[in-house]
């Protein structure tokens, strides 16, 4: 009742139309991006009460952000933006496009995270600037690492619960003009935890053990720029390689399986300035990836052939662009950029059922502000994509579309009022390509479909945002409305007992509100988000009309409250999700489930930089809920899950050890 009580009294979020000093730094929960782009939210390392344990524990406390996590930590998670499905989110690490045609979701599990790490989440809207259509719900920025905010040379080590042991060390500098940024990282888990379930004979209670559920995963990532009078050059490398254990389904355990998966990706950019007029940019980047699944007895499917299935997809692209405000008031951009990908299977049955598939798409895109008045800014942001997709080893449906031209963008506007109430609003319309996996399959378990339809969506959002502060109290706020109008959604929808066929939902409806916060007052630091989102299928369909979309929880709520003491820091949390359906027709209900966290941390006397602490999630060491059975008088035990039949553990405990070179 009291962390209800202060997150009431603190609904406040972080602005950044002017840059953060240090100190608010560690108060942000939300910052503006480009007015060019719809709202944004930002959240680093270094910004959160929290031990940042992994990338997708601080994602998921951002507004409008849910994490579907289908296991302990290093377990697959997927990432939904407004009640975007996980196929519906890009993601971007320093321009590069991590998401496409081959690979349209990416697990945030496997997200590394280095010192000082940082992401930006575009709700809604992204600037065309950045280069990609592929979304509806939104985008994820990953921030390479970089001196800008401040120099740093940094080491962390956590052990944790259930045999986790995470490494992380980075550096950033400038020597210069030339600007260094790298961070290593490595991580191992065992993932295996007790659960209980419901035994379907006897309606028993039955203790489980999940197995199977490893996880061991290595990589770098590095960043060097040379800035001149004349402008930049730079280069970014990223690799990582990574062993999970795949344990299946509570009801469908297994105990071989596994996946191995590695990644290279490799930029380079330049900029020159114009002078007055503006600046030029240009970049080129390659990726490769590499994926290999092992069923040594069948587990997964029984159908198949063979034991072993691989893949790789290369990838490759690059784009040129303008920026400048050679008309006073008046600023624009124009970006064209081109990709290639392609996805062959190595061995086995690959991920697509042995179809070889190449893509090759591009856009051109432009943005425009115009500042109307001093408190008034107008701005446009427009793109035009199309594809052109060729493969070998399926035969084509008539009508099949391979080759599509489609136009997205949105219109804006911002007004001050005051530093205490800043008004802004969005509309505009979206799009997204079927992706490989959707239109061919993988010749098991999903169905393509190649006769599916680009999605489609019309979407707006009106906001406000600001802050108040005397110097000893800070407040900030952030409250918006959004609604978007989706068509052709694509969904995989059940075909027997363990079958999917990809298929157009025609039209649905989702709507909801975000409101996040930060109240500071001298020790004390409060910081809230919560996140309202209806849904409604208003497809023909008889049975799933009027019906919520399955998968997007209806209430999402992270809180924390921070106290520091001299050197000693403590926290409180909450996570709270709840109004979550699994299938189209909403019969099956994911049990809402609220989290409670604490941690302590000490800055250790006469050894500067060294701060040591324990984080412990799931406080109360909630593992079960019971729950009515339509077929029992008596309530049924149902392990606690984002996903029904993936549970989630209990109590786990992390002790942690930062130090950062003075």
């Amino acid at each position: 009742m009291a962390a209800l009580g202060a997150l009431l009294a603190a609904v406040a979020p972080a602005r950044a139309d002017e840059p953060a000093s240090a100190s608010d730094e560690e108060l942000e929960v939300t910052v503006r991006g480009s007015t060019v782009s719809g709202y944004a939210s930002r959240t680093s390392t270094d910004a959160r009460a929290r031990e940042p344990v992994d990338a997708a524990s601080l994602l998921a406390e951002l507004p409008s952000v849910h994490v579907r996590r289908l296991g302990a930590d290093g377990a697959q998670s997927v990432l939904s933006i407004r009640g975007s499905a996980s196929t519906q989110v890009g993601v971007l690490l320093a321009g590069i496009p991590l998401t496409g045609g081959a690979d349209p979701s990416l697990d945030v599990g496997s997200l590394p995270l280095w010192p000082g790490a940082s992401f930006r989440v575009h709700r809604g809207f992204a600037p065309a600037s950045l280069g990609t259509t592929g979304y509806l719900g939104g985008l994820l920025v990953i921030e390479p690492p970089s001196p800008l905010t401040g120099a740093r040379t940094e080491t962390q080590v956590l052990a944790g619960s259930f045999g986790a042991l995470k490494v992380r060390a980075g550096d950033v500098r400038a020597v210069g003009d030339l600007k260094l940024g790298t961070g290593v990282f490595a991580s191992r888990s065992d993932g295996d935890f007790t659960y209980e379930t419901t035994d379907p004979r006897t309606g028993s209670p039955v203790p489980r053990v999940r197995t199977n559920a490893d996880a061991l995963s290595a990589g770098a990532i590095a960043r060097a720029s040379l800035e001149r009078t004349w402008g930049s050059v730079g280069a970014t490398l990223f690799g990582d390689a990574r062993r999970n254990g795949l344990p299946g389904s509570a009801n469908f355990p297994t105990t071989f399986p596994h996946l191995e998966t590695t990644r290279l990706v490799l930029g380079v950019d330049a900029s020159i300035r114009a002078g007055k007029l503006g600046s030029f940019r240009a970049a080129a980047w390659g990726r490769r990836e590499g994926a290999r699944v092992e069923d040594p007895r069948g587990e997964i499917d029984l159908t198949r052939t063979s034991n072993l299935s691989a893949q790789s997809i290369l990838a490759a692209g690059g784009g040129v662009g303008f920026r400048g405000a050679p008309l006073g008031p008046v600023s624009f951009g124009v970006f064209l950029d081109a990709r290639g990908e392609h996805l062959a299977p190595t061995e086995g049955r690959s991920a697509i059922g042995g179809v070889e598939a190449t893509r090759l798409a591009g856009g051109l895109g432009t943005e425009i502000e115009i500042r109307a008045a001093s408190a008034l800014r107008l701005f446009a942001s427009g793109r035009i994509d199309g594809r052109r997709d060729r493969t070998s080893g399926v035969e084509l449906a008539d009508g099949a579309p391979s080759e599509e031209l489609v136009p997205s963008g949105h219109l804006g506007a911002t007004l001050r009022l005051s530093d205490f109430a800043v008004v802004s609003a969005h509309a505009g319309a979206l799009r997204r390509f079927p992706s490989f996996v959707e239109l061919y399959g993988d010749r098991g378990s999903l169905l393509g479909d190649p006769r599916l339809r680009t999605e489609r969506a019309l979407s707006a959002d009106l906001g406000v945002h600001g802050d108040l502060g005397d110097g000893r109290v800070h407040f900030r706020y952030e409250l918006v409305g959004f609604v978007t109008r989706a068509e052709d959604l694509i969904v995989f929808l059940p075909l027997g007992r363990s079958t999917f066929r990809a298929g157009n939902v025609d039209s649905a409806l989702l709507g909801g509100a975000e409101l996040s916060g930060a109240l500071t007052a001298r020790g004390l630091s409060l910081t809230a988000t919560y996140t309202l989102l209806a849904t409604e299928n208003t497809s023909d369909d008889p049975l799933s009309r009027g019906r919520p979309l399955p998968g997007r929880p209806m209430h999402d709520l992270a809180y924390d409250a921070a106290y520091r003491i001299g050197p000693v820091r403590l926290r409180y949390g909450v996570d709270a999700v709840a109004g979550t359906t699994v299938d189209t027709a909403s019969t099956i209900v994911v049990p809402s489930r609220i989290f409670h966290g604490a941690g302590a941390s000490l800055d250790v006397p006469f050894v500067r930089g060294l701060r040591i602490g324990v984080e412990v999630q799931n406080l109360l060491d909630l593992r079960t809920l019971h729950v009515p059975s339509p077929l029992r008088r008596a309530p049924i035990a149902v392990p606690v899950s984002d996903f029904l039949g993936f549970p989630l553990p209990g109590r786990s405990i992390w002790v942690t050890a930062r130090f950062r070179a003075p």
